[in-house]
């Protein structure tokens, strides 16, 4: 009995089958993509991603275009107006669908690189302890493959571990696939360094110990400067969002009550729904992409 594809599965068919042809006659663009596919480890061909990205594009007008219609007319615009606004707004929502998906490889690798190394300090400790009882090297990444509290880190062990396991490759081929292939420049570090030292016959406990400590610091480092600077955005935000929307507020407020209160009403509606929530909004933002956790 066949096995049932997944709706992810049936997806990629359906965008290979309409742009496989057209997509192989212009991959030559894409192959910028292809590096992030690997680091960003989504199993996936260059070709079918390409694909997959039209297959979004053409679907975005479908979805957006009589959505969009639908609102701006129940808005009670014009016919003529509506279909134009419409239009626009669906250009500018397949365009960014289209472009997104591209670059959502690269996205997802910046976001494995990030909790690689927010881990591989830990994960360094831990494969140091390994080390310490004289386990053989294989043995060590299968224990930190096995132990899935450090996230992508853990991910890696696994590949490297499947390589031994599955392809037949040796340790020292196994690391330097997994170091051509990790978005982490400070996990490809210690990879090498590790290939190194088991070739050379070096101290891999001391190798180990040495990088766990440097990169300790480096994460100490990190959280300092990261609490350095929230304090900066806090300032910030009270200042200019709290303490200004106040201050905004009664001003309008006594502007309103001198020359009435109607030409000042979509001001304050406007400060209080769009740009409260759209300044708490980006406040969000800028701490996520800041924050070294």
């Amino acid at each position: 009995m066949a096995e049932k594809k997944s709706s992810y599965e049936k997806y990629v068919e359906v965008a290979s089958r309409l742009f496989r042809d057209f997509v192989e006659t212009k991959i030559d663009k894409f192959r910028w993509i292809h590096p992030f596919l690997r680091q960003a480890n989504m199993g996936i061909m260059l070709r079918e991603y390409v694909c997959i990205c039209f297959l979004n594009a053409l679907i975005t007008p479908a979805i957006a275009l009589p959505l969009t219609y639908l609102y701006i007319i129940l808005l009670g615009k014009p016919f003529l107006l509506a279909l134009i606004l419409s239009l626009a707004v669906t250009a500018v929502l397949t365009a960014g669908i289209f472009v997104g998906s591209l670059y959502y490889p690269q996205m997802l690798a910046a976001e494995r690189k990030k909790d690689i190394e927010n881990n591989l300090p830990f994960a360094t400790l831990y494969m140091n302890t390994i080390a310490g009882t004289g386990a053989p090297p294989f043995a060590m990444f299968k224990l930190l493959a096995d132990f899935k509290e450090y996230g992508e880190v853990s991910k890696e062990a696994q590949k490297i571990v499947e390589d031994v396991e599955v392809m037949g490759r040796d340790i020292d081929d196994a690391l330097h696939k997994a170091a051509e292939q990790t978005p982490s420049d400070q996990f490809k570090e210690m990879l090498l360094g590790i290939s190194t030292t088991i070739v050379g016959g070096g101290n891999l406990r001391a190798l180990l110990s040495g990088k766990s400590k440097i990169l300790m610091n480096e994460y100490r480092r990190k959280i300092e400067k990261y609490t350095n600077d929230l304090s900066i955005y806090i300032e910030l935000y009270i200042t200019l969002v709290i303490v200004g929307s106040i201050f905004s507020t009664v001003m309008l407020t006594i502007m309103g009550s001198i020359s009435g209160f109607e030409s000042f009403r979509f001001l304050q509606q406007a400060l209080v729904y769009i740009f409260l929530p759209v300044a708490g909004i980006v406040m969000i933002g800028l701490l996520k992409i800041a924050s070294p956790l």
